[in-house]
C-alpha cells in the first residue's frame, strides 16, 4: 500500500495524506479521521528509510538519561516524547543507571565517562539527528558529550559556557517563597539546606538570604542547619531545631523529603503545624501528598522542560537557532496549609 493508493481510497490528495501522517499542516478533523481509518485498516507503515533519504534526516532523537529511576526524569521524558510524537519523530532512550553507582557524589561522574561515550556511540551509530542529555541533579556537568557534530541539548543540567540547556529557576523561586513567609509576618526563621556542594542547595539558599536581607531580618546561625535531601536527615536536624526554647516559627526546608521529616519531628515533640511553626518544602514530590496539613511547596515545570528541550533541539536540527540557547523556566508556588499568617 502506497500513499497514492491511500489518497485514492480516501478521495484526497497525496499531500493531504502526508499532512495527516506527519502532522505538518492543518487538515479538517473529518478528513483526518477518514485518512487515519484507512491507514489503520490497510496496515500502512511509513517507510522511515525512504523518508530519511529524501530529507537527509532519520527522524530519530537520542535521549541519554543519567538515571531513569530518579523521580523527576519520567515527566521530562514524557514531555520529550509528546513533542516528538507531534512532530513525527521517534526517540531512542539510553539509561546510564548512575544513581546506584555514584549516589549523590556528582563530582565522580567523570569516572563513568566511558559509559557515557559508549551510549553516545550507539546513538550516533543509529544515525540520530540530535541528542538530549537529561541530568539526575541540576548542576554544571562539563562537556560529557564530546564533539559529536550533532545538535545537543542538556536538560536539568548545563555545561560551563558551551551547549544549549533547559533548567528551572531555583534562586528566584526560593526568594518568592521566603518573601511570602515574610509578608505573612514571619521573622524567626530556620533553614534546612541541602547537600554541601549541591547547585540547587546553593541557589535556593541564595534566594532565601536575598529575601531576608532585603527585609532586614537576621537568622540565628544555630538555626541554619545542613541536611542531605533525605527524610531521615530532615527529621534529625528538625528535631534539634524544634527542641530549642527559641525554636523558629518558620522552617524553610530545601526539598519536600526533608520538610516531611520536619512534620514528624514536630509531631514527636508535640509541636503543631502551622500553629506553632510554619513549614515549606520544594519540588512538589509525591511524598508531600501524604502529610497533613497540606505542605506549601514549589512545583517545578518538569514536563515543560521536556517540551522545551525537544523543541529547542528540533530548531537546532533545522537551523533555526544559531549559537547556544540557555532557557530557565519559572516554577510555581503550591499553596498548602502549612504556613500560618502571623501578620
Amino acid at each position: 500500500m502506497t500513499l497514492k493508493e491511500i489518497a485514492a481510497i480516501a478521495g484526497v490528495s497525496v499531500a493531504t495524506v502526508s499532512y495527516v501522517l506527519n502532522n505538518t499542516a492543518q487538515v479538517s478533523e473529518e478528513t483526518r479521521q477518514k485518512v487515519e481509518k484507512i491507514i489503520k485498516e490497510t496496515g500502512y507503515r511509513s517507510n522511515m528509510l525512504a523518508k530519511s533519504l529524501r530529507k537527509n534526516e532519520t527522524f530519530l532523537i537520542g535521549v541519554i538519561v543519567e538515571d531513569v529511576t530518579v523521580w523527576h526524569t519520567a515527566p521530562i521524558i514524557d514531555g520529550i516524547n509528546e513533542i516528538a510524537e507531534i512532530r513525527g519523530y521517534n526517540t531512542i532512550l539510553s539509561n546510564l543507571r548512575l544513581l546506584s553507582k555514584i549516589e549523590s557524589q556528582f563530582e565522580h561522574i567523570s569516572i563513568f565517562q566511558k559509559d557515557i561515550d559508549k551510549a553516545l556511540d550507539v546513538l550516533i551509530g543509529m544515525q540520530v539527528d540530535g541528542v538530549i542529555y537529561v541530568g539526575m541533579h541540576d548542576r554544571k556537568i562539563g562537556h560529557v558529550l564530546h564533539d559529536i557534530q550533532k545538535p545537543v541539548v542538556y536538560c536539568y543540567c548545563y555545561t560551563d559556557g558551551e551547549g544549549s540547556s533547559v533548567r528551572y529557576s531555583n534562586e528566584k523561586t526560593a526568594y518568592q517563597l521566603t518573601q511570602d513567609l515574610i509578608d505573612k509576618g514571619h521573622r524567626n526563621f530556620g533553614v534546612i539546606n541541602g547537600l554541601e556542594g549541591s547547585e540547587p542547595a546553593r541557589l535556593r539558599y541564595r534566594g532565601f538570604t536575598k529575601a531576608i536581607n532585603e527585609a532586614g531580618i537576621e537568622v540565628k546561625p544555630e538555626h541554619i542547619v545542613r541536611g542531605n535531601w533525605s527524610y531521615q536527615k530532615g527529621k534529625e536536624v528538625a528535631r534539634e531545631l524544634l527542641s530549642r526554647k527559641d525554636h523558629p516559627d518558620a522552617i524553610v526546608a530545601m526539598n519536600d523529603e526533608m520538610a516531611v521529616g520536619v512534620y514528624h519531628a514536630a509531631e514527636e515533640l508535640g509541636i503543631k503545624i502551622p500553629e506553632e511553626v510554619s513549614v515549606t518544602g520544594f519540588d512538589n514530590a509525591e511524598i508531600a501528598q501524604y502529610v497533613s496539613p497540606k505542605l506549601t511547596t514549589v512545583d517545578r515545570p518538569l514536563q515543560e522542560m521536556g517540551y522545551r528541550s525537544m523543541e529547542l533541539l528540533l530548531n537546532m536540527i533545522h537551523g533555526i537557532n544559531v549559537g547556544d540557547v540557555n532557557i530557565t523556566l519559572p516554577c510555581s508556588i503550591v499553596e498548602g496549609e502549612s504556613v500560618k499568617d502571623r501578620s
